[in-house]
């Protein structure tokens, strides 16, 4: 960390309303609807899948507080290849959150725009917790290139309403456990955009709300003011 937080023991010279400003002004409205949030540090968990850890490392960075993934891990009793307490890492992370003049909340519920854009308005980056299966990332992946340069959010929302035919309901795997970032919606189409910690080509991807639910955990955390 920066030598002047060490002499005020971790924490931040950021005020709220700097901050509050500071989060505000990160968030993007773009023509075709979509409202994200950018500027938000990249942080790759690397081959030991520490999700968890990577994903509290960019929230507490980009909420001015600083942060290691390598303690944090320690902190959630991480293991090799991946598998941290949710429950320990945010209680780890707690008292350095606190120092840096944050705040923890955490709440839980179905995932749509509505749902989220309380928070991404605010420029507050959510961590959720889910099942990253293969068929949601298939899904994910090909749907955000397929949506590149979507200027019609409704004929995109038809779109994708007729590519889901038939497409039975995402099972969610207690196997592929992951942490990650909703950093954005688009109310018209549906949507949220998801940011995982696997290097800046899955900084944002774009998935249905309703999916989002059916892989969700149900546990979503915030750092706030």
């Amino acid at each position: 960390m920066a030598s002047r937080v060490a002499d005020e023991g971790g924490r931040s010279r950021v005020t709220d309303a700097e901050l509050m400003a500071r989060a505000k002004g990160n968030v993007e409205h773009r023509a075709n609807g979509d409202v994200v949030i950018r500027e938000i540090p990249m942080v790759n968990q690397g081959p030991k899948g520490y999700c968890a850890p990577a994903t509290w490392e960019r929230a507490m960075r980009y909420m001015g507080v600083p942060a290691d993934m390598y303690v944090l891990a320690m902190a959630g009793q991480s293991g090799a290849g991946g598998g941290t307490s949710i429950v320990a890492i945010a209680a780890g992370a707690k008292d350095a959150v606190t120092r840096g003049g944050r705040k923890l909340e955490s709440f839980s519920g179905k995932i749509d725009p509505s749902t989220v854009a309380k928070y991404i308005d605010r420029g507050l980056p959510i961590m959720w917790v889910m099942f990253s299966t293969k068929q949601y990332n298939d899904i994910a992946d090909g749907r955000t290139k397929e949506r590149e340069g979507m200027t019609d959010p409704a004929a995109w929302k038809k779109a994708v309403a007729d590519g889901r035919k038939g497409q039975k309901p995402l099972q969610p795997n207690r196997n592929e456990g992951h942490v990650c970032m909703i950093i954005g919606y688009n109310k018209e189409t549906g949507e949220v955009a998801v940011s995982d910690s696997w290097g800046p080509q899955f900084e944002e991807r774009w998935i249905l709300g309703v999916e989002a639910t059916q892989v969700s955990q149900g546990s979503m955390t915030v750092i706030g003011f």
